[in-house]
């Protein structure tokens, strides 16, 4: 018998409630060996809330889990390792100033931690699962693709049979992701149940064996994937038909006058990016200029300058507002919400006017006028439809979407002139990530100059009026939005430039 017919976890009508919201209702389904079960869903579904019960960091009001058909109980986390289960969490779980040896020491249990004494015994346990690791690196400087291999070798070093990874490639570029599932596949074919939690729906497609997906607390079906599709897979997770695949053109009479402009812009680079050399680039209201690239090309150093945190060792950043400092006035959108958008344990209210405070409108002598910020902070909560029960609430307790959907917000509601955009629907759904690019659409649209940066090749093609490819600090080509292909485009982000590409396709 194939050993993906017989389930080695069977999570069992599990119901969880928080206060009045009911995050799961009666959620059943089955684990494998030797399977990678792929769960989808909307940003607050609740696949996390599901990952966590199994993993312990929760407890279902009703319903429970069996392994091997026998009924457990997952007090804490231990409860689940002990059990053969394992996670990796979107968020790593790591000691920066630690080796990777010592971080996996300070993991394992007690009768694994003797078996980790040398270098050699962790290089000998990451090879056995298909990875290769330095026992000897220092966690916190190492790529964030190898950061989670240690987080996954956690796991595996407690022998766990069951690992569940969440949103596994948002912080990955897509070689990285491929090298990943190759890691996991890996780990398939050796017996392991794997499960990802993803809203990255090629990968879904691709990779995995099974798929879940769950609406509004609520299995709608578990299937193979083989048999389904992308426009059924995204019809499900919604509810609805949604046009994911079709260019956000712009208007034509909305281009304007220059808004930015980068002249000979250069930054060294860093061990994990090339930085920047001599780069041009200019942006003009009532356009989207998209700036695609594999990550690692000079797109951080990008962002930071535009940002105003570093500033060009050569070269001068231009705005048509600048401040008293002939500082470059923009706003943002960052890459990483969580660290650099928000301010999570602030309220919601608080978050949405974290650029404003210091205005009278919001503070006087220093002490912050909560009636008004209130008053306000509601009006753009419902224009950009973020749902929370209360504006009081800690920025924290949303789900994803609608934690961007207030860093987006934040960034239109002071009517900029510029808007610097980085990976804005990373780790968003797909109505989610829809509503944030129809917003940036839109906001171009009423004459807004807005900047994106982006690893996602189909989102800059969407999106853009012309598209810059970075490739090791350098602009490798650019093409109108309408013109864009993924096979141009990729060509000049592995460095191919015109007249190589034009001779290849002529021969």
């Amino acid at each position: 018998m194939d050993m993906r017919d017989t389930p080695i976890v069977a999570i069992d009508h599990v119901t969880k409630r928080f206060k009045a919201h009911v995050a799961l209702d009666r959620v059943s389904l089955s684990l494998r060996k030797g399977e990678l079960h792929a769960i989808v869903g909307e940003n607050g579904a609740g696949k996390s809330t599901l990952m966590n019960i199994l993993f312990g960091l929760q407890q279902p009001d009703e319903g429970g889990i069996l392994i091997d058909g026998r009924q457990v109980i997952h007090r804490s986390p231990s409860d689940a390792i002990a059990n053969g289960i394992g996670m990796v969490h979107q968020h790593f779980k790591l000691v920066p100033s630690f080796t990777v040896k010592e971080n996996l020491c300070l993991a394992a249990r007690p009768a694994v931690r003797a078996k980790l004494r040398t270098d050699r015994d962790v290089a000998a346990i990451a090879e056995r699962y298909g990875m290769t690791l330095d026992p000897s690196a220092l966690t916190g400087r190492l790529p964030l693709a190898i950061q989670q291999r240690v987080e996954i070798l956690k796991a595996l070093v407690n022998e766990a049979v069951v690992l569940i990874l969440d949103e596994p490639t948002t912080i990955l570029n897509p070689r990285e992701a491929e090298s990943l599932y190759g890691v996991l596949g890996h780990l398939t074919r050796e017996g392991h149940a794997v499960v990802a939690v993803t809203h990255h729906l090629d990968e879904v497609l691709r990779y995995s064996d099974r798929v879940s997906v769950i609406r509004h607390g609520t299995l709608v079906g578990t299937a193979l994937t083989k048999e389904m599709n992308r426009d059924a897979l995204v019809q499900q997770i919604v509810g609805r038909s949604v046009a994911v695949d079709s260019r956000l053109p712009g208007r034509v009479d909305a281009v304007g006058e220059e808004e930015l402009r980068l002249e000979g812009v250069s930054v060294p680079g860093t061990a994990f990016s090339s930085g920047l050399h001599a780069v041009d680039l200019t942006v003009r209201a009532g356009e989207v200029v998209g700036i695609a690239g594999v990550e690692g090309n000079g797109q951080r150093e990008l962002f930071d300058i535009l940002a105003g945190l570093r500033a060009p060792v050569t070269g001068r950043v231009w705005t048509r507002a600048m401040d008293a400092r002939q500082r470059p006035i923009v706003n943002l959108v960052p890459e990483d919400r969580h660290t650099e958008g928000l301010i999570l344990d602030l309220p919601v209210s608080i978050n949405l006017l974290l650029d404003q405070l210091d205005g009278a409108a919001y503070s006087r002598f220093g002490v912050l006028r909560h009636g008004a910020i209130a008053m306000r902070a509601r009006d753009l909560a419902k224009t950009y439809d973020v749902r929370t029960a209360d504006i009081a609430l800690p920025a924290r307790s949303l789900s994803g979407g609608n934690q961007q959907k207030i860093v987006i917000a934040r960034a239109l509601s002071g009517a900029p002139r510029v808007l610097i955009v980085y990976q804005p629907t990373r780790g968003l759904d797909v109505a989610a990530s829809e509503e944030v690019l129809a917003r940036l659409r839109g906001a171009a649209d009423d004459g807004l100059a807005v900047l994106l940066i982006s690893s996602n090749l189909q989102e800059i093609m969407r999106m853009s009026d012309r598209i810059k490819v970075l490739y090791e600090g350098e602009f490798a080509g650019e093409i109108a939005g309408v013109d864009a292909t993924a096979d141009r485009l990729g060509q000049w982000m592995v460095g191919g430039r015109d007249a190589d590409i034009a001779s290849r396709m002529a021969s």
